[in-house]
């Protein structure tokens, strides 16, 4: 079960036995469920491929262009950290659908702030910008014991094991 709206996501899920498999931001355990896998990645600025002249660093893009936010269950994270750094964005508005944000992104209509491996696949169109600090995202997959049991829960789980950008989590 993937969380894609809830911005605190919690083990209530598998309490109430709504899911077998709970994918999270971060690792949220207790001794009655087990991380069967988890993985990390930072946060880069996403900006159009430009001209030689056009800004390189972080500090001269949102002078230039508009900010949209990804929303994502890590989105308040980020702003806090960036926020606690006074990293200033002066965001005009949000997108839920990555592919579109990216869209917008790679036509200079603005630019925005995502995890590194979901640029992946579209790196010609694309650049990554280093924030000023490093900010991560951990994303762990959660499941009760007895769920191992279920082909379609380990499927899932070998599935999200794939070192390959096609097998991380589509948001």
């Amino acid at each position: 079960m993937l969380h894609r709206g809830e911005q605190s996501p919690s083990l209530d899920s598998l309490i109430r036995e709504a899911a077998d498999i709970l994918i999270v931001p971060g690792t949220v355990l207790n001794e009655h469920y087990l991380e069967h896998h988890h993985w990390s990645d930072h946060y880069v600025l996403a900006v159009a491929r430009g001209k030689p002249s056009a800004p390189q660093s972080f500090a001269d893009f949102p002078q230039v262009s508009r900010y949209v936010a990804w929303r994502h269950p890590g989105v308040e994270r980020l702003h806090q950290q960036l926020a606690a750094a006074q990293v200033r964005l002066s965001q005009r508005g949000e997108l839920t659908c990555l592919d579109t944000l990216l869209d917008l992104v790679a036509k200079r209509h603005c630019i925005t702030i995502v995890p590194s491996v979901l640029l992946g696949g579209r790196l010609g169109e694309l650049e990554p910008i280093a924030l000023p600090l490093t900010v991560t995202r951990q994303i762990s997959v959660v499941a009760r014991p007895a769920s191992l049991l279920s082909s379609a829960a380990n499927a899932v789980i070998q599935a999200l094991k794939k070192p390959s950008a096609a097998a991380a989590p589509n948001y």
